[in-house]
C-alpha cells in the first residue's frame, strides 16, 4: 500500500516509542484515578461497586483480544494472503472494545443520574405526612410553585403508595418504604447492566442484521476516507442507523408510558385508600368519583389527619410486629434442595440475559389487596428482560455508530457534521432521559405490586437488625453518659468536628431515645 501511494514507511525510533509509552502510562493513570473516584463515590451502594468492578473486568478481558490481533500479524507476515487477517481482526477487536466501553459509560451515566434523582427522595421516609403537607402549603404560597409542583407531586405519590403498602402488609412507619424502593432499584440496576456472554450474541446478531440490510455482507468493510464511494456508503449506513435508533427510542418511550401508567394505577388506589379509610378494596364507584388532577393533595391532607388520630406503636411493639411478619413470610417460602440449587437452571441467575430459561427464584408472592390491582404489564421478570434488552441494544448502538457510521461521515461543513451526529441523538435521549426513568418506574412497581416474599422478608430482617443495633447503640451512649456524667448534648458537640469529614458525615446516630 505504501509503494502504491509513494509513501516510504520508516521503522519506529526509540524516542517515539518512549513518547507513546509516556502517553500510555499517563492515560492508564488517569483511568485508574477515575475508577478509584467512582468507587469512592459509590461506596454506600455495594451493588453499584460490584457493577463497576464487573464492567472494568469486562473491559480488561476485551482488551486481551488484542493478543489475537498480534498473532494474526505474525501469521500474515509468514504467508501472503489475498485478504488481510490483521485488518479483519483489528476491526473486530475495535468493535468489541468500543462496545464494552460504550456499555460501561452508559451504565455509569445511568447510575449517576439515578443517585441524583433518588437522593432527593431518601429523606422522605423520615417525614410525617403532616410535615409533607406543611411543606406543600409553604411552597404554594411562593411564586415558584409552578416550577416545583411536579417535584412535590412525586413526593406525595411516593408517600401515598408508602402508606398504602404499609397498611396492606401491616408494617409500622419505621419500615422505611423509600429505602425499600432504593434497595430494589439498586438490585435491578445491577441485574440490568450485569451483561454476560449473551451480550456478545446480541452484538453478532446486530452486526449481521445491520450489514444485511445495507447489502454489505460481501463488500469491503473499510474504505480509504478520500474515495468517492464512501459518500453513498455513508448514506446507506446513516439511513439504516437512523431508522434503528429512532425505532429503539420509540419502543423505549412506549415501554415507559406503560410503566408510568402502571405506577399511576398504584397511586390511584393509594389515593383512594387515603380518602376512603377501609381494609376492603375501593369500589368502582368511588374509583371514578375521585379522578381529579388535584385529588392527590386532598389525599395526602386526609391521610395526615388520619395519621394524627391513630395511636402510634411503641418501638418494641413495632419491632415485634415487623419480626412476626418477616417470620411468617419466611415460613411461607419453600425449601430448595441442594440438587435444585446446583441444577443447570441456576445458570439463569448468573446470566440474566437468557429469557428463554426459567428462573428458580423464590417468587412465592403473598396475595394482598395490592396484588388484586390490574396493571397493563405481564410480570416483573418479563419487564426486566425487556428493559435489559433495550439498554443492551442502546449501548451497542454507540459502538456501531463509532465504528461503522462516523468514520465515513462527510464532516467538511457544519451542516454535514450536525446531520451526521444527529443519528446518535435518539440513543443519547434513551440513556440520559428514558433509562433512569424506566429503571425508577419499574423499581417502584416491583417494590409494591406482586412483591417477592423472599425480598420483603430480607428487607424486614435488615430493618429489624438495624433497629436492634440502634437500640443497643443508644443504650451504650446513655450508659457512657451516666458513667462520665455527661448528657447527649455533650455527645452531639463531640461529634461536630467529625462531621467535617465526608466519610463520617455519611453516618449518623439517633441521640434522641
Amino acid at each position: 500500500m505504501s509503494a502504491a501511494v509513494g509513501v516510504t514507511v520508516t521503522a519506529a525510533t526509540t524516542s517515539s516509542v518512549g513518547l507513546f509509552l509516556v502517553l500510555a502510562v499517563g492515560f492508564a493513570g488517569v483511568l485508574e484515578a477515575l475508577v478509584l473516584w467512582l468507587l469512592r463515590s459509590l461506596a454506600q451502594s455495594p451493588k453499584y461497586v460490584a457493577l463497576v468492578h464487573k464492567l472494568t473486568r469486562q473491559l480488561a478481558v476485551v482488551g486481551l483480544v488484542y493478543l489475537l490481533v498480534k498473532c494474526a500479524v505474525l501469521t500474515e507476515r509468514r504467508q501472503l494472503r489475498q485478504e488481510s487477517i490483521h485488518d479483519a481482526f483489528d476491526a473486530a477487536n475495535m468493535l468489541l472494545l468500543v462496545a464494552s466501553l460504550s456499555m460501561a459509560v452508559q451504565a455509569i451515566v445511568v447510575i449517576v443520574l439515578l443517585r441524583v434523582a433518588t437522593t432527593e427522595m431518601d429523606g422522605l421516609g423520615l417525614l410525617w405526612s403532616f410535615e409533607v403537607v406543611d411543606e406543600i402549603q409553604l411552597a404554594k404560597s411562593r411564586p415558584t410553585w409552578l416550577f416545583v409542583r411536579n417535584w412535590h407531586a412525586t413526593r406525595v405519590k411516593l408517600k401515598l403508595v408508602d402508606a398504602f403498602f404499609r397498611h396492606v402488609y401491616g408494617l409500622p412507619p419505621m419500615f422505611g418504604f423509600a429505602k425499600h424502593v432504593r434497595g430494589i432499584q439498586e438490585q435491578l440496576t445491577f441485574e440490568l447492566f450485569d451483561m454476560g456472554f449473551g451480550a456478545w450474541v446480541v452484538l453478532l446478531a446486530l452486526f449481521y442484521a445491520f450489514f444485511s440490510i445495507t447489502g454489505e455482507l460481501e463488500a469491503a468493510y473499510d474504505l480509504p476516507p478520500k474515495q468517492t464511494t464512501t459518500i453513498p456508503l455513508f448514506s446507506s449506513r446513516w439511513c439504516v442507523f437512523v431508522c434503528f435508533s429512532s425505532s429503539l427510542m420509540a419502543f423505549a418511550t412506549v415501554f415507559y408510558i406503560v410503566l408510568t401508567w402502571s405506577y399511576s394505577r398504584l397511586v390511584h388506589h393509594a389515593k383512594l385508600h387515603a380518602l376512603v379509610p377501609s381494609m376492603d378494596p375501593p369500589s368502582q364507584e368511588s374509583d371514578g368519583e375521585k379522578k381529579t388532577s388535584s385529588s392527590i393533595w386532598d389525599a395526602i391532607a386526609s391521610f395526615a389527619t388520619k395519621e394524627g388520630t391513630v395511636t402510634q406503636l411503641g418501638p418494641l411493639e413495632a419491632l415485634s410486629r415487623m419480626q412476626a411478619l418477616g417470620e411468617r413470610l419466611e415460613a411461607s417460602l419453600p425449601t430448595i434442595s441442594p440438587h435444585d440449587r446446583t441444577s443447570h437452571w441456576a445458570w439463569r441467575d448468573e446470566h440474566p440475559l437468557t429469557p428463554l430459561c426459567r428462573q428458580t427464584s423464590l417468587e412465592q408472592n403473598v396475595s394482598t389487596q395490592i396484588d388484586c390491582i390490574s396493571l397493563p404489564i405481564i410480570s416483573y421478570q418479563s419487564c426486566r428482560v425487556l428493559l435489559q434488552v433495550i439498554l443492551l441494544v442502546n449501548g451497542l448502538g454507540y459502538a456501531y455508530f463509532a465504528t461503522t457510521v462516523l468514520p465515513f461521515a462527510p464532516l467538511d461543513t457544519i451542516e454535514e457534521t450536525v446531520q451526521s451526529i444527529a443519528a446518535i441523538l435518539p440513543l443519547v435521549l434513551v440513556t440520559v432521559v428514558l433509562a433512569p426513568r424506566l429503571i425508577r418506574s419499574l423499581a417502584l412497581v416491583h417494590s409494591t405490586w406482586h412483591v417477592d416474599s423472599a425480598v420483603l422478608a430480607r428487607v424486614i430482617a435488615q430493618v429489624v437488625h438495624v433497629e436492634h443495633v440502634k437500640v443497643a447503640m443508644v443504650a451504650d451512649v446513655i450508659a457512657h453518659c451516666h458513667l462520665r456524667h455527661q448528657s447527649p448534648q455533650d455527645m452531639r458537640r463531640a461529634l461536630v468536628p467529625d462531621s467535617v469529614d465526608r466519610d463520617n458525615r455519611e453516618c449518623f446516630v439517633e441521640a434522641d431515645a
